[in-house]
């Protein structure tokens, strides 16, 4: 096994160094090779998926990505795959995507870039606030204040532009790119709007569109899933104590999942039915569940040892998962 682990880590190597190279078509042959004998290595398949972004191949790159994503690679895979989502034009879901790798990674700057690039497309105010997160985590990574700077000239914020291009290229003086741009910048005459701060707001007002039904179905089903396991764990261990615990750490997931909803997400529960109506059978069937296994737990704190609030606690739960997992693949089937 452990000789098996140096080989995938040695092709994983080899690929890194022709990629850097830009014999990306190289990197891709091994890659696929290597996988076709450890098809489950989860960071291969991040790998391959970063080779087919450089070779202009969003499509293979995303669908590398949602396989890696599966294996157990969930930040790296969720980053690469909004990325790919970006090239396609797709980028509600891009948004989606890197929220998630930022979720699952809060102390990784390249998240944070990610969502950045991810959010320039409709929202550079929020891009500039992602980048600037980026430059707190990562003050000497020349690409974070690259990013911060392309934010900031979507956001037509063109002083701090300035100053993010500066800095990136005090950290990395060979970089041609920020060069370019930096040059462009401070070379307009002196009356241009490019050399002078003026912020833009875009959507002042946001729909309801794709990424806030994603965010939607994924606050739903994280909660169910916890709820789920919880109540799985109590029909093996008639615990009240905890019962209790597992409604208290699914209040919070609940809670936080709503907090965190995207601007223009929530509203009131009919508008909600007639836009996502699987989100409020899913959200019902939650709190079906919730209460079911609270009346359990106050049986059992007199002396009960029915388990009849506990099966109905469960079978609502999986109505609840199932409703977010189908609600969530007919999105993802349909944008394909």
């Amino acid at each position: 096994m452990a000789e098996s682990a140096g080989s995938i880590d040695a092709v994983l190597v080899r690929a890194a160094r022709l990629s850097d190279e830009g014999r990306t078509r190289a990197a891709i042959t091994v890659l696929e090779s290597a996988l076709e004998a450890y098809p489950d290595h989860p960071a291969a398949w991040c790998r391959l998926s970063a080779a087919y972004l450089d070779a202009g191949e969003a499509r293979q790159s995303l669908d590398a990505a949602k396989r890696a994503m599966v294996l157990g690679e969930p930040a790296w895979a969720h980053r690469l795959a909004s990325l790919a989502l970006v090239e396609l034009g797709r980028h509600d879901e891009a948004v989606v995507s890197a929220r998630e790798a930022v979720r699952r990674g809060p102390d990784d700057w390249r998240g944070h870039v990610t969502l950045s690039e991810a959010l320039a497309h409709d929202e550079p105010e929020q891009s500039v606030s992602a980048a600037r997160a980026a430059v707190v985590l990562a003050p000497r990574e020349a690409r974070a204040h690259e990013v911060l700077g392309d934010a900031a000239m979507l956001a037509h914020d063109w002083m701090l532009a300035e100053q993010a291009y500066r800095d990136a290229l005090r950290l990395d003086p060979a970089d041609p790119d920020v060069a370019a741009k930096l040059s462009r910048l401070v070379t307009r005459p002196a009356d241009d709007s490019r050399r002078r701060r003026r912020l833009v707001r875009t959507r002042t007002a946001p729909g309801f569109e794709r990424v806030q039904r994603v965010a939607w179905y994924l606050a739903v089903r994280r909660a169910a899933v916890w709820q789920l396991v919880g109540v799985l764990v109590l029909l093996f261990a008639s615990l009240a104590w905890f019962g209790l615990a597992v409604l208290l750490c699914v209040g919070v997931v609940a809670w936080r999942g709503f907090v965190r909803l995207p601007p223009g997400a929530r509203m009131p529960v009919a508008a909600l039915f007639a836009k996502v109506p699987l989100v409020v059978v899913a959200a019902g069937s939650l709190a079906v569940s919730a209460v079911a296994l609270l009346v359990w737990v106050v049986l059992v704190g007199l002396g009960s040892v029915s388990a009849f609030s506990l099966l109905v606690a469960l079978a609502a739960a999986v109505i609840a998962l199932a409703n977010t997992w189908f609600g969530l693949w007919r999105m993802w089937s349909r944008s394909r």
